[in-house]
């Protein structure tokens, strides 16, 4: 029986973002994005939502701009709202793809909490997921870095996208059934050269992909392999939910107590997952760390050893193990300059390295660690608890100008500011938490476009 694509997409919104009332979209006016833009704008109007078009202006191309707003125009005509995100900076010489993908996350996590959501949808397609799971394979991963793409996972990017959860209602579509929605309802789309450049990965990969399938390989086969990895990887997150909850205690001073008996008498593997979390969560970096690093400090904690890596630092204090902010990355080392205080936004979000959020109404307010003279702090017996190695790093709120130390995290509180710590967050994102499968995968054989 055929299934109708408007119906399929149209349950599948229901689901996971039937009750939003501002949903924002990543744009580029390409053939996959317009096709979602068109099926999300027809599944609005009944709804009551609002969606917002979020276009990403890379200034990779002399045209990128005036295709963006071709884009933006076309979006509106849609029944969309529409906002262009500029990528301004020098741009990388090399790594320009993933730099362009980070900036890309970065604008659009913060765009999409500005129009009052956290979900953002994008068009990545049943294609898209066979290109990745190739292209991982090829570049020597793993079983679980062919798990690829989730229906419903957390950003990427950090702490921008903190609360944001990436959508993709197309990840079970074929790219040929979207161009055939499009041709129906006489859509045209904005066509990036950069599609066609085989010099890039992603695209030498798909046109390998499909002179493949055009010689009788079932690109299925890529599907299906995803979505057994998919639960696979699912049934790991559990397990490792259940020993972070278990192994990894986090301080409100930022630090983060480690039992080690659990750790190891835990899988390897999860040990290893846990404890990545856990040094995100701890040192506050956006980018995942390296699984030698990881592994190093797992072998760190399973030896009862000191060890430094991945912006996080494991100690050994009064009998306990514990995982704290790399004092380097903070004060300063020979190779890296010491962080300069952040000026607090008076009545608004202010995020500190990346691990904290901190909310004031006086505009005189400047955050930074605490340093290793303890300025401005009238009692030190307050640091008691705390190991030695971590207290330097310590946030430390004082009034700009003064040097007076009025707020701690974790130590000593101010009533005139507000601290959060971002570390639970951070580990439950990474282990995503919460989500434990994608819905089930069904490829498409013979889904109508209508």
């Amino acid at each position: 029986m055929s299934v109708s694509l408007h119906s399929r997409v149209f349950s599948w919104l229901d689901q996971y973002a039937g009750n939003e009332r501002n949903l924002a979209l990543g744009y580029s006016g390409g053939g996959d994005s317009h096709a979602l833009l068109c099926l999300v704008t027809g599944w609005a109007a009944s709804r009551d939502t609002a969606i917002h078009a979020l276009i990403v202006d890379h200034g990779l191309r002399s045209e990128s701009a005036d295709e963006a707003e071709q884009a933006a125009s076309a979006a509106r005509r849609l029944g969309a709202s529409a906002r262009i995100l500029c990528w301004k900076g020098a741009k990388p010489k090399t790594g320009v793809q993933a730099a362009a993908r980070h900036a890309r996350h970065a604008l659009l996590a913060e765009a999409t909490v500005s129009v009052g959501s956290n979900k953002l949808l994008l068009a990545h397609t049943l294609d898209d997921q066979n290109e990745t799971v190739w292209m991982r394979l090829q570049a020597g991963g793993g079983w679980r870095s062919c798990v690829g793409m989730l229906g419903d996972a957390p950003s990427p990017s950090w702490p921008n996208g903190q609360s944001i959860r990436l959508l993709r209602p197309l990840l079970n579509t074929r790219r040929e059934s979207l161009r055939r929605l499009m041709d129906d309802r006489s859509e045209r789309w904005i066509d990036d050269p950069s599609n066609e450049d085989t010099r890039f990965t992603r695209i030498a990969v798909r046109k390998y992909l499909t002179a493949l399938e055009e010689n009788g390989f079932a690109v299925s086969r890529l599907s299906e392999l995803t979505q057994e990895l998919q639960a696979l990887r699912g049934r790991e997150n559990i397990l490792a939910g259940r020993l972070a909850e278990n192994a990894v205690e986090f301080q409100d001073w930022g630090g983060a107590k480690i039992d080690q008996a659990r750790i190891h008498t835990a899988v390897k593997v999860i040990g290893a997952q846990v404890l990545g979390a856990a040094m995100l969560a701890v040192s506050g970096q956006g980018a995942p760390t390296s699984k030698a690093v990881v592994e190093a400090m797992l072998r760190a904690v399973l030896g009862d050893v000191a060890y430094c890596g991945g912006g996080a630092r494991l100690v050994c204090w009064r009998g306990d193990m514990w995982l704290i902010r790399d004092l380097g990355a903070l004060t300063g080392r020979v190779d890296q300059p010491a962080q300069s205080d952040q000026l607090l936004l008076a009545g608004q979000r202010n995020i500190w390295d990346g691990r904290y959020e901190i909310e004031t109404p006086m505009s005189d307010m400047c955050a930074g660690p605490l340093g290793p003279r303890y300025e401005g702090l009238p009692d030190r017996r307050i640091l008691q608890t705390i190991p030695g190695a971590a207290r330097p790093g310590l946030l430390t709120i004082r009034r700009d100008g003064t040097g007076k130390v009025l707020a701690i995290a974790g130590c000593l509180d101010c009533p005139d500011v507000k601290i959060r710590s971002l570390a639970p967050a951070r580990l439950a994102s990474r282990l995503n938490l919460g989500v434990v499968a994608t819905e089930k995968t069904t490829v498409e054989t013979n889904v109508s476009a209508n």
